[in-house]
C-alpha cells in the first residue's frame, strides 16, 4: 500500500502550477508555408492563437526558443510577426525532424534551467509530438498547446492529442496557459483582457459592445488599458447594435 501511494504521488507530474518563473516556451516551426497548408483549423484562427501564445510569453518575460526547419523549402520562413515580437532572438534552424535530436536546440532548453516546457508548433503530429515524447522520457513536464499547433486535418489532431495525453503530456490551449500564468486578475487582468480582445474575435466584439454601453466602461478601460471609443465610433456601434449610451 505504501509503495502504491508513493507511485501515485510521483505520477502527479503537474502538481506544481505553471508560473512565469518555472517554464520555458518552445515555438517550433511556426513557418509561413506550414501554416498555409496545415488547415485543421482556419489559418487566421491558428495564426491568432500562435501570436496570442507568443505575446503571453513576452508579457511575462518567459524564456522563449524559436526553431524552424527547411526554411529555404516549402516550409517557408518563420512568421514575420514572431520575428518582430522577438527581434533579439536567434531562430534555431535544425536539420533534424525531431527538435529533441538537435543538440543545439536541446542545449538551448537546458541552458534555461527550466523543467516545465510549453510547446507549440506546426505540425502537431511531428514537430510537437516527437520532442514532447522525447522530453517526457527525460523527466520534463510538457504542456502541449494544441490550438497553436495546427495539422493537416482534425482527425490527425484528435489522434495525436490522445497519444500525447496518454504519454503524460498536459494537453492545453493558449488561453488556458495565459490564465494560469496570469493567476491574479487584479495584477495581471490587463493581459487577459488585452490579449483576448486582440486575438479572439468574439471577445473583441464583446469588449467593444461593453465599452460602448456599460456605465462602468471608463473605469474598466482605465484598469486594463483599453481606449474608450470616440463619439463617432460610439455612434456607429449604437446604430449597428441599437445600444444605449452609458449615460442613459
Amino acid at each position: 500500500m505504501i509503495k502504491k501511494t508513493v507511485m501515485m504521488k510521483n505520477q502527479n507530474l503537474y502538481s506544481e502550477p505553471l508560473t512565469p518563473d518555472n517554464c520555458v516556451f518552445l515555438l517550433i516551426d511556426h513557418q509561413v508555408g506550414l501554416l498555409s497548408f496545415c488547415t485543421s483549423m482556419d489559418p487566421l484562427t491558428s495564426k491568432n492563437n500562435i501570436l496570442g501564445l507568443a505575446e503571453t510569453a513576452r508579457a511575462f518575460n518567459i524564456p522563449t526558443i524559436l526553431g524552424n526547419s527547411w526554411p529555404q523549402g516549402p516550409n517557408g520562413p518563420t512568421l514575420p510577426e514572431l520575428i518582430d515580437m522577438f527581434p533579439d532572438h536567434k531562430i534555431i534552424d535544425r536539420p533534424f525532424v525531431n527538435f529533441w535530436e538537435h543538440e543545439q536546440s536541446v542545449q538551448a532548453v537546458k541552458d534555461t534551467g527550466k523543467k516545465k516546457l510549453v510547446i507549440a508548433g506546426i505540425a502537431l503530429e511531428v514537430c510537437v509530438a516527437l520532442p514532447t515524447i522525447s522530453a517526457l522520457q527525460e523527466g520534463y513536464d510538457v504542456y502541449v498547446v494544441v490550438d497553436a499547433s495546427p495539422d493537416f486535418n482534425s482527425l490527425i489532431t484528435q489522434v495525436t492529442t490522445t497519444k500525447l495525453a496518454m504519454a503524460g503530456a498536459s494537453v492545453t490551449t493558449w488561453v488556458n496557459v495565459l490564465a494560469e500564468l496570469a493567476k491574479n486578475t487584479q495584477r495581471n487582468g490587463k493581459y487577459i483582457a488585452q490579449f483576448l480582445r486582440k486575438y479572439v474575435g468574439q471577445y473583441h466584439v464583446a469588449v467593444d459592445n461593453f465599452l460602448a454601453t456599460a456605465k462602468t466602461a471608463e473605469t474598466v478601460a482605465d484598469h486594463v488599458g483599453f481606449e474608450m471609443p470616440t463619439e463617432s465610433e460610439f455612434a456607429e456601434a449604437s446604430e449597428d447594435q441599437h445600444v444605449l449610451h452609458p449615460s442613459q
